[in-house]
């Protein structure tokens, strides 16, 4: 049989043009993906710059931070640590009293058992000498008084401090009333001739008629405990060679990790740019909080110079600086690794891309050739049937339909590529944070587990499609027993990362129903549905993000229906949304393929069907429902 020139041209189309366009679009394919990803990498090594920086700022905050909280806890107890302080030596030195009364009450006047307490408790010192024990009678008579022995024997009832309290007067009240408290009042340091406010504790001995005293002042005792605090301090690191370091209001280093610096006045401190690096820390610390960045002294590694960020905050009633810094040039080192790092991590996975291309671009182009040679030798058949049979118009008219849905066939494999943008996203994208994840050191056995399982799955389903396409125009089928709920979570691994970053809402009804049919196809069909939503949720950006998902038995049919809350579809359009090619999200890259197929896979691998509709309220269309029926064999 001759063949004419437009058979020939005909023929060579379709052997070759299959071919071709696969290698094209696999390298155009390929390309988009290296140069999205160095444009990722270079919005990454820029993320991992400020991420760093802000983390570091973070962490000398939050060490700061706990250093003033501490402070600030000691500074608070001050009143409540000497009382507890004080009521405990009273205990004591009663105890020690009564002892005394108990062993000689029948043995010695009242007068004497005084005098052998008062000389018992006369030589007792505590809190770094400056505590000691008073006695008082209920006249107001001083028995003992350690720091000055002229004023015993004296008697004092109407004594006032400065601002007119009368202190014997008062302390008999509480010895007869409540047996013991707790008194404040002003009262002349020993040997320093100056008044300061005083904390004192008495108790009564109702039976000598006296009462045991003995107080601190709050002044002194709150600077013990800043003394104490401060040495608690010292040398307080965290992390790599950082630490806390404190500075008096006056610009003594109080802690330091050199402690040569500990003791040293630096308030005229300046670097290299003229900045009083004291002053302003003080400044800074006196105003409240704040960053401030500098040229410090000296950076431990190098022994030199270098550009410091520095968190201060002030402790106002201590008069102290808590501060804390990080070295820039430090952590631009870091910075470095890491980028270094992730650089390295970017080379292997463009040569990971390519890699996987080409094995993609050979699987493709077998599949792609096999086809075309498929379609070229029913295209020859066809071709001798129609010039044997040119008579019968009705078999005329069933061969071209069947050569039509052939070409059909053809132009639908050429935009195979456009369903692999989606699952090699979810590759990659899992992939990288993984990588990322691990290089943090926040990688999780769970988080790891899970990206591996999205990886092998979209894996699998990038062959799947292939195999989809080619099923189509097959009469072979394999069919299996398998649960809607198994295929739900299948299809949901697939794009759970898109599911958690869009934060949708899934309310889920699946009955415990098995079918026998073709799982991948129906998994095909559930992508394509969430997809859309997603999709549009994104056009039309959705806020509370729902989608509802339920599977039930009714009659002799499975019946699933899908909806959610994106908007709806157009009246004018709902009806054409089946058709080829057919979008409505055009600038969103939207190919018009999937319900078309999702369809073709409904009617003709289940013999079910598949239908649409707007859901409304008031009027309004809300969103949309999508119900499918599939026959139980």
């Amino acid at each position: 049989m001759i063949e004419n020139s437009a058979e020939k041209k005909l023929l060579l189309l379709v052997k070759y043009a299959m071919p071709l366009v696969t290698i094209l679009v696999s390298f155009i394919f390929t390309l988009f993906m290296i140069f999205n990803n160095i444009e990722e990498f270079k919005k990454d090594s820029k993320d991992l710059k400020d991420d760093y920086i802000k983390n570091q700022k973070v962490l000398m905050k939050s060490e700061v931070k706990r250093v003033y909280d501490r402070i600030l806890k000691n500074q608070t107890n001050v009143r409540a640590t000497i009382k507890k302080n004080i009521k405990n030596r009273i205990n004591e030195s009663y105890e020690i009293a009564m002892n005394i009364y108990k062993e000689h009450k029948n043995k010695k006047t009242n007068n004497q058992i005084i005098k052998l307490i008062g000389d018992s408790l006369r030589g007792v010192k505590f809190n770094e000498n400056r505590g000691y024990y008073y006695i008082f009678d209920l006249k107001g008579n001083c028995i003992l008084y350690p720091p000055n022995r002229e004023l015993e024997n004296n008697n004092y009832l109407n004594y006032k401090d400065p601002n007119g309290f009368k202190i014997i007067k008062e302390s008999i009240k509480i010895a007869k009333t409540k047996k013991e408290g707790y008194l404040e009042f002003q009262w002349k340091k020993p040997k320093k001739n100056k008044f300061s406010t005083k904390l004192s504790y008495i108790k009564a001995i109702d039976e000598l008629g006296i009462y045991i005293g003995t107080g601190e002042y709050i002044k002194d005792f709150e600077d013990s405990i800043k003394k104490k605090t401060i040495e608690n301090l010292q040398n307080l690191r965290y992390g790599l060679n950082n630490f806390v370091f404190l500075v008096d209001y006056k610009g003594t280093y109080l802690s330091h990790l050199k402690n040569d610096y500990v003791g040293l006045n630096r308030i005229d401190l300046q670097d290299k740019n003229g900045t009083y690096i004291t002053k302003k820390i003080i400044d800074t610390a006196k105003s409240g909080d704040g960053f401030i960045s500098y040229i410090s002294t000296i950076m431990p590694e190098t022994n030199k110079p270098a550009q410091k960020t520095t968190y201060v905050k002030g402790f106002n009633k201590w008069e102290i600086a808590i501060a804390s810094g990080f070295y820039n040039k430090k952590i631009e080192e870091q910075i470095v690794l890491k980028e270094r790092s992730l650089n390295k991590r970017n080379s292997e996975y463009i040569l990971k891309i390519l890699f996987i291309s080409i094995i993609i671009t050979i699987f493709l182009f077998g599949i792609s050739l096999y086809v075309s040679y498929y379609l070229e030798k029913y295209f020859l058949k066809y071709r001798k049937k129609i010039f044997e049979e040119i008579e019968k118009n009705k078999k005329k008219d069933l061969i071209l339909a069947h050569q039509t849905k052939m070409v059909a066939m053809g132009e639908m494999i050429e935009n195979i590529a456009h369903q692999w943008r989606q699952p090699l996203s979810v590759i990659t994208t899992s992939a990288s944070g993984m990588q990322l994840s691990k290089e943090m050191g926040i990688l999780s056995d769970e988080n790891q587990k899970e990206s591996l399982d999205i990886i092998i799955l979209n894996a699998n389903h990038l062959s799947q499609t292939i195999d989809d396409f080619r099923n189509f125009l097959s009469t072979k089928h394999d069919a299996k027993t398998f649960e809607f709920q198994v295929v739900y979570d299948k299809t949901l691994k697939l794009i759970s990362s898109k599911l958690k970053s869009n934060e949708i809402q899934i309310d889920t009804n699946i009955e415990d129903i098995k079918i026998k049919a073709y799982e991948n196809e129906l998994i095909q069909v559930l992508m394509n549905l969430f997809n859309n939503s997603l999709d549009a949720f994104k056009i039309k950006k959705i806020k509370n993000k729902k989608i509802n998902f339920n599977v039930f038995k009714k009659s002799k049919n499975v019946i699933i229906e899908f909806s959610d809350n994106a908007g709806g579809i157009d009246e004018e359009l709902i009806t054409r949304i089946f058709e080829p090619y057919f979008t409505t999200k055009h600038k969103f890259n939207g190919t018009g393929i999937g319900l078309y197929m999702s369809q073709q896979i409904i009617n003709k691998q289940f013999n079910g069907e598949i239908k649409v509709k707007n859901i409304k309220k008031e009027e309004s269309i809300v969103g949309v429902m999508f119900t499918i029926k599939l026959p139980i064999n």
